[in-house]
């Protein structure tokens, strides 16, 4: 009986030890494989083992979910071993966000997906963003987390990316349409300036020019001032001023400065008188360019003038000019009416006031410009003296030197000219290259005006294109700089070029100040300026014109 018992109580035991030792793998499995790890490792465990399952993505994914023997999202999981268990978990990469802003006007375009302003990109992806500019605007740079100048920028998304197109517009050109303006000279637009004026101060800039009348053998030329649209805003006839004046030019001179010390700008204008010998005009008679007439507008504002005759000589053989200048540096404006060379200027004695006197030449007279020069808050007068070729191409001087001179009201200065040897032709022909205009600008930021001139070229089929040399102020001499402003002969052009700041960056451009519209799409009828780049002048296309 003992036996027997004991025989029973050997099989209980290994019965209840085979049931301990019943046990189930663990297997894991990850999507993608890189995307993490879970805890705990798989393996073996023991039938109705209770595990707490954790997903551990790895930096750049998340935790999506679990399937296979375990799903859901909960993460810590709870898992029962009680068979043969596969558990995969799910990671799927982070996402940032791209926040784009455009400012100006333009589009940018994502590679990946259709335009967003808040896209949604997986990280470690590769985003290129492309701008296009509206027209008559340009690209200016990207901005924000990550900066550059090109047009097409490439982000890798690894965090969030905040990032700004900025557009701007074309620079605006204060270019005048000629066509707006068929009647009018345009020397007075172009000679002896440097920036548009606005007489009015009606924020349009202004022309002051004049108009040949159909009679002009008889008759004097009309003094006209206009705007910019085109508006005619001033007309002074001297005929109607002064019905017994005598035949004149059919041209006139003008100049302006402030004369009475209102704020506003006063008219010098010069008439050249014509004495007929015979029948104006009739075959066989001859006209004697004898005496001049000389009268100042001074201005009242809002474009009433007082009218004030200053010169009325008929018999005297003065020059056909006109300088509005304090020539001799006692605050008040005077009056030269004739070259320099003869000197014979109207001193101002104030009070609407002048006296004949004659004025010791400084310098010979030649190209010449107005411009607070040494920045002493008074206008200067420059002039570039060059020698002339006449109509027989023979020089009228024996003074080939080529000297820039500065009259300031502490005296006069003089700088060579160096570098380059321009010439001067009194008649335009063909196969000539004539100097013919003068700018001052401060072309290379270093506080000093640079010289700038214009000239024209006549090719032997009589098509004219010109060219602008810059001269640097090197304190004692001004020297030329090859190529410094960039010269397109197929392109249109003037004898002088403006400066400004067309595109707001702090220097100082050059633009003509003039164009025809109807051209602008024509062989050499094309418009554009110059941008100071820092080393030189290069010709931009990209512009609105604002007239």
């Amino acid at each position: 009986m003992k036996i027997k018992l004991l025989s029973i109580f050997i099989v209980l035991f290994f019965n209840s030890c085979s049931k301990e030792l019943v046990q189930y793998q663990l297997q894991v499995e990850f999507n993608p494989t890189n995307g993490g790890t879970v805890t705990p490792a798989p393996g073996i465990y023991d039938k109705g083992k209770a595990l707490q399952i954790l997903a551990v993505p790895t930096s750049e994914y998340l935790f999506k979910e679990w399937k296979g023997d375990l799903t859901g999202v909960a993460n810590p999981a709870n898992l029962i071993i009680n068979s043969n268990k596969t558990v995969t978990a799910y990671f799927e990469k982070r996402q940032y966000p791209l926040n784009l802003t455009i400012e100006g006007q333009g589009t940018v375009k994502e590679e990946l997906v259709s335009l967003s302003t808040n896209a949604l990109y997986q990280s470690g992806s590769t985003v290129k963003l492309t701008a296009s500019p509206a027209k008559g605007w340009q690209f200016a740079k990207w901005k924000g987390d990550q900066t550059s100048t090109d047009t097409t920028l490439t982000l890798k998304i690894e965090i969030p990316k905040n990032i700004t197109a900025e557009f701007a517009e074309w620079p605006t050109v204060p270019a005048v349409n000629q066509e707006l303006f068929p009647n009018i000279n345009w020397n007075d637009h172009v000679a002896g300036k440097n920036t548009p004026y606005d007489f009015n101060k009606d924020g349009i800039p202004d022309i002051v020019s004049y108009e040949s009348t159909i009679y002009t053998n008889t008759l004097p030329a009309i003094l006209k001032i206009l705007d910019y649209s085109g508006k005619t805003i001033y007309t002074f006839d001297l005929k109607k001023y002064k019905p017994n004046v005598r035949d004149s030019l059919s041209n006139l001179l003008i100049d302006y400065a402030e004369l009475n010390g209102d704020g506003y700008l006063d008219l010098g204008l010069s008439y050249m008188s014509e004495w007929w010998k015979g029948t104006p005009g009739a075959p066989g008679s001859s006209a004697d360019y004898i005496g001049n007439n000389v009268y100042l507008l001074l201005s009242k504002g809002n474009f009433q003038f007082d009218v004030v005759e200053v010169l009325d000589e008929p018999n005297k053989p003065v020059s056909f000019n006109i300088n509005l200048f304090d020539w001799d540096a006692d605050g008040l404006v005077d009056i030269l009416y004739s070259d320099l060379f003869k000197g014979i200027y109207l001193k101002n004695l104030g009070a609407n006031k002048f006296e004949r006197r004659t004025l010791t030449a400084p310098f010979k007279q030649s190209i010449s410009n107005k411009v607070d020069f040494d920045k002493d808050g008074t206008v200067d007068y420059i002039n570039f003296y060059l020698n002339q070729i006449d109509e027989n191409g023979n020089y009228t001087s024996n003074d080939n030197s080529q000297t820039l001179s500065v009259l300031g009201k502490n005296g006069v200065k003089h700088f060579p000219v160096v570098g380059k040897t321009l010439t001067k032709y009194i008649y335009i022909k063909n196969g000539i290259e004539a100097a013919e205009r003068i700018a001052l600008v401060d072309g290379d930021s270093d506080g000093d005006l640079d010289l700038v001139v214009g000239s024209l070229k006549v090719s032997n089929s009589n098509i004219w294109t010109y060219t602008q040399d810059y001269f640097e102020n090197k304190g004692t001499q001004f020297e030329y700089r090859k190529d410094y402003i960039e010269v397109d002969e197929t392109l249109v052009g003037e004898f002088q070029v403006w400066t400004r700041d067309i595109d707001n960056d702090g220097d100082t451009d050059l633009f003509y100040p003039t164009y025809r519209k109807s051209q602008l799409n024509a062989p050499r009828g094309g418009y554009f300026w110059w941008e100071n780049t820092g080393k030189g002048f290069k010709i931009n296309k990209k512009f609105t014109l604002k007239y």
